[in-house]
């Protein structure tokens, strides 16, 4: 599914080598081990006595490690392609990363071999100084890409992490702010007195067991709001039974002016779904589409199962939208397409129109899962 949701914006990850960018720097520091080895072939040659041979000791220390640099992106590219996790990281060493270690040994002696003979070092290029280089520099080769590669694993491992932590902060973030909503909503001056009004009409007209009835589902209502637990995702049965309550209080506010309809598809009840994402578009749907008709509003809600997605739908038999573009640019509905795009990318759908029958439709699409999203997720990474 597409989304047509406003991109969000996440915490951005600095780029690990963000230091190619900058040459100077990025050759600096692969410096830094190419002038240890030249102190320590200084220090070598002065404790033994030997001559000092300084086109010798730069050609073989400091460009050595220059190729290095210079083969470095396309091994990171690779190893960022095959990394080493999951269960099939033995495979992936044999067949991906160990030949690559060979190809970059073998490009590595071939470059400094022909370094040293444009430098004058050798007077000759065959197979036996080809040897000579590939072997001398094994270990230390190998230890290198070793190194590379760790460091290029850990740092993906830091920076998943990094973005998770993020990730899961930013839902936190929009969950609080989904029950701060609901809670203005539910404790608003307006929202408690058109509910005990109504309340207190059916004790006037003695009507007292239906008035005990409606308190009860107030109680019940503010109780299962206050006593949220967090979380991010909850089944379709429990999303639809705490709107079923929001919707029996309307009712007293609006009696016969007001007419629901909740069509669920038992196959999808034990699916979950965002937590709180029905109520507030159905709330938008009365307060917009209902409460300003003098004839009787009706609000249709629909949960389905299409192929392997969940679909809720919010219909309302309102005026509709002049410029629905404008109310999709709106907070709440900004927020709620945030909300379905940290939770599921870009493997969701968010619409809202204007029906063909008359009303705003508000349709909404998220993958069908047995399992908190956010659950799969923390389990696969």
């Amino acid at each position: 599914m597409n989304s047509i949701a406003a991109s969000s914006s996440h915490a951005s990850v600095p780029r690990p080598w963000a230091a190619w960018l900058n040459v100077p720097v990025y050759l600096a520091l692969w410096s830094l081990p190419g002038l240890a080895a030249l102190s320590f072939y200084y220090l070598n040659q002065t404790v033994t006595a030997a001559p000092l041979n300084w086109s010798f000791a730069l050609v073989s220390t400091l460009p050595n490690w220059y190729i290095w640099a210079l083969l470095m992106p396309v091994m990171v590219k690779i190893m960022r392609a095959k990394p080493l996790d999951g269960d099939n990281w033995v495979r992936v060493l044999l067949s991906i990363h160990i030949p690559v270690l060979l190809a970059s040994m073998l490009v590595h002696s071939m470059a400094n071999l022909l370094l040293f003979r444009a430098t004058g070092i050798h007077d000759t290029m065959n197979v036996d100084l080809y040897k000579v280089h590939f072997f001398s520099r094994v270990h230390g080769n190998i230890f290198t890409y070793a190194a590379i590669l760790g460091l290029v694993t850990a740092y993906d491992y830091y920076r998943k992490f990094v973005s998770r932590e993020t990730h899961a902060a930013t839902l936190e973030v929009q969950l609080a702010q989904a029950n701060l909503r609901a809670l203005k909503m539910q404790i608003h001056p307006h929202f408690l007195f058109n509910t005990l009004h109504s309340i207190a009409a059916l004790v006037r007209k003695s009507e007292n067991k239906l008035a005990v009835n409606m308190l009860g589902q107030l109680g019940d209502f503010l109780r299962l709001a206050l006593e949220n637990k967090g979380q991010q995702e909850i089944p379709v049965e429990e999303e639809i039974d705490f709107l079923r309550r929001y919707l029996d209080i309307e009712r007293v506010r609006f009696g016969d002016r007001l007419a629901v309809s909740i069509v669920i598809d038992p196959d999808v009840r034990a699916c979950f779904v965002p937590n709180l994402i029905l109520q507030p578009i159905v709330e938008n749907a009365i307060h917009h589409g209902i409460a300003p008709q003098t004839t009787e509003g009706r609000i249709s809600v629909t949960v389905s199962g299409e192929g392997d997605s969940v679909c809720m739908s919010v219909r309302d038999n309102g005026p509709g939208l002049k410029d629905p573009d404008r109310l999709q640019k709106g907070v709440g509905v900004a927020n709620t397409q945030e909300r379905l795009e940290n939770l599921y990318g870009s493997n969701q759908e968010f619409s809202l129109r204007n029906a063909d029958l008359g009303g705003l439709e508000v349709r909404i699409c998220i993958p069908r899962c047995d399992t908190p999203v956010i659950q799969l997720q923390t389990g696969a990474s």
